[in-house]
């Protein structure tokens, strides 16, 4: 957890305090905005998140961006952020809304900012051995707040409809079942499922995926209500975890990146408004907790690929799917929008006193270290598990749901099962459900009862994965009486 520096914040908001609030006209509107938020001079080195190591990345070449839309009538505006970060913790998301909304006016319950899930971004929050840089989440804090106010500032008439598109040849699930139980890193030897297994499926170590995937890609798409439909943003949705392989600076150093979701961006916008430099691309992450796009079922690659290389391929896919959904889009000009947030309190697994002792001496042992990292499994778990005990018994786990119209956006702070997203949006009221992860906070991976059952990574109890193993049956009952109250709601 983090606190943001009174004195810091304050500066911030004192900055950003000469931005404009438009008058709102009736009807629908919509404003955007894309803020760069690449670590300044002083921030570097920056840790990054993503693996289960500290790495650190010394400069950057490349700039990482959170992007905005503001959407809305005369009564209800509410906003979508998503921002170039693996994980982001709710402290930090709640500090930037208590900034956005006093600059805008819009409560910080319609304020929604969620996390792309790139591996290559300054971490923001502690993960596994990655530790944030305290002034980098105070910047960062505070340009995103800029983001909503400048989005917020740019409100113009506007219609909006949806679709959904499709693209079923980028995701894959990666848990797969192993035809004999692995041991895990507490001792156990029980697991029956295992993430990324590697190009194995012919020599019998595991049989099938433990799960299926979500090939949807439902978009929201913002016209100009003037008279020459000027295109403003889309804002999409894929349910796909990350790509990785970032591009490289011509020394070979490691470079920050946006991943296949910054690529997204540019690549749907060269194909829905080509030479409009103000229109804004946006693409947030799906339920895609236990889904990649490596195709396990078949044999590896015979040449690697370049570095940046896959998110390009990845990227490009995507936006042509969307792309084509995109030019079916029947818009509307004046429908119902309104909003509900609601926090959950839920359980959180942690260590009992035999566990703890275990951890102790498996870390007062002789421990091999790289770079100042833990390498071996049990180490790693075990310095997790003396940080897990100092965690409280529930946390509030912060659900949004959104309704626009015929559409309904939900949001989740869990790195969630693509099943779950499946019940959610087979159980919605809604015409078309798309639900952003990784928003409003982050409490771990969210699996079913089940997945828990048979083990594996996102199961394994850490800073990553805490909440109760019910925690997904509580967050899907909540999410369908949200619904059903905003579908019953005039």
């Amino acid at each position: 957890m983090i606190a943001i520096r009174p004195q810091i914040a304050a500066t911030i908001f004192l900055a950003l305090t000469a931005t404009i609030v438009p008058r709102l006209e009736a009807g629908l509107r919509a404003g955007t905005d894309v803020t760069d938020i690449t670590p300044l001079p002083g921030h570097f080195p920056v840790s990054t998140a993503g693996s289960m190591r500290r790495d650190s990345i010394a400069a950057t070449d490349e700039r990482i961006h959170c992007r905005t839309l503001v959407l809305g009538d005369d009564d209800t505006l509410v906003s979508f952020t998503l921002v170039d970060s693996c994980l982001i913790p709710r402290d930090l998301i709640d500090e930037a809304k208590r900034q956005a909304s006093q600059l805008t006016g819009v409560s910080a319950d319609h304020l929604n900012v969620a996390a792309t899930h790139t591996h290559t971004a300054p971490a923001a929050t502690p993960a596994f051995q990655s530790n944030p840089n305290l002034d980098y989440q105070i910047y960062l804090a505070g340009r995103i707040a800029e983001s909503i106010a400048l989005a917020h500032g740019r409100l113009e008439p506007c219609e909006i409809g949806w679709a959904v598109g499709e693209n079923p040849d980028q995701v894959f699930n990666r848990r797969w079942f192993v035809t004999q139980p692995y041991k895990n890193p507490f001792g156990g030897e029980s697991d029956q499922v295992r993430m990324n297994p590697g190009y194995n499926k012919g020599n019998g170590a595991v049989s099938r995926p433990a799960g299926p995937v979500d090939p949807a890609v439902p978009i929201l798409a913002v016209r100009s209500a003037a008279e020459d439909k000027r295109p403003i943003a889309v804002l999409a949705n894929y349910a796909l975890h990350y790509v990785g392989g970032p591009p490289r600076s011509s020394s070979g150093a490691a470079q920050l990146s946006g991943d296949y979701f910054d690529r997204f961006a540019k690549a749907f916008a060269g194909l829905a408004a080509p030479g409009n430099d103000d229109f804004v691309a946006i693409l947030s992450n799906g339920t895609s907790g236990d889904i990649n796009n490596i195709d396990y079922s078949g044999p590896a690659p015979e040449k690697p690929l370049a570095p940046g290389e896959k998110m390009e391929i990845v990227a490009r896919s995507v936006a042509e799917a969307a792309f084509a959904a995109y030019q079916s889009i029947a818009y509307h000009a004046d429908l119902s929008v309104a909003t509900v947030a609601r926090d959950l309190d839920l359980g959180v697994r942690k260590p009992d006193q035999e566990e703890v002792d275990r951890a102790l001496e498996i870390l007062s042992s002789p421990q091999q270290f790289l770079d100042g990292n833990y390498t071996a499994m049990e180490a790693i778990y075990a310095r997790e598990t003396l940080q897990m005990r100092e965690y409280p018994d529930t946390v509030p786990v912060r659900l949004q749901c959104v309704r626009l119209g015929g559409l309904c956006l939900l949001t989740t702070p869990c790195e969630t099962f693509v099943e779950i997203g499946l019940e959610l949006k087979e159980a919605s009221p809604f015409e078309t459900t798309a639900v952003i992860e990784l928003a409003n906070g982050y409490n771990g991976y969210l699996p079913t009862p089940q997945q828990h059952e048979w083990g594996g990574y996102e199961t394994w109890r850490a800073k990553s994965s805490y909440l109760e193993t019910g925690a997904s049956t509580k967050i899907i009952a909540a999410f369908k009486e949200m619904m059903a109250g905003l579908h019953a709601a005039p």
